[in-house]
């Protein structure tokens, strides 16, 4: 077995018991069965070549709209994510004003839904230099 990994006494108990039981060579138990997805051989390969930030950062640019809705998304852009905080580019200070509370909380839950809270920890709603208020 490559990885060392902690095994329970019963565990090995049963490990023996089948290996009696099947005449089998092996002395310890094999490593437990693990689910492989197409996602998550591409999300792997990503990590090893250094691709994982630009996956994830188009995987949210394409679900955007579809996690905030179309309305907010007409008017608001996700921006780069620093130790956990996604920051939120908003196009108007009209629509600044009207995201935060209630509205920052549903975005915030409906990105950590989908891509876990370890990734996105917190959201900050930010004018954006790129919109109509903001200076270029």
């Amino acid at each position: 077995m490559s990885q060392s990994r902690h095994i329970s006494k019963a565990e090995l108990s049963r490990w023996a018991v089948q290996r009696e039981r099947l005449h089998l060579l092996e002395t310890r138990p094999p490593a437990p069965y693990r689910v492989t997805t197409p996602d998550s051989i591409v999300a792997n390969i990503m990590k090893k070549v250094g691709l994982e930030k630009p996956l994830w950062e188009q995987t949210l640019l394409n679900e955007w709209n579809e996690l905030v809705g179309g309305n907010i998304a007409a008017h608001a852009r996700p921006g780069e994510l620093n130790r956990g905080i996604l920051i939120i580019h908003v196009d108007h200070s009209v629509w600044l004003h009207e995201l935060r509370g209630p509205p920052e909380q549903a975005m915030l839950k409906k990105l950590q839904d989908r891509f876990g809270h370890s990734k996105i920890k917190g959201i900050r709603l930010r004018l954006d230099p790129d919109g109509p208020t903001g200076s270029k």
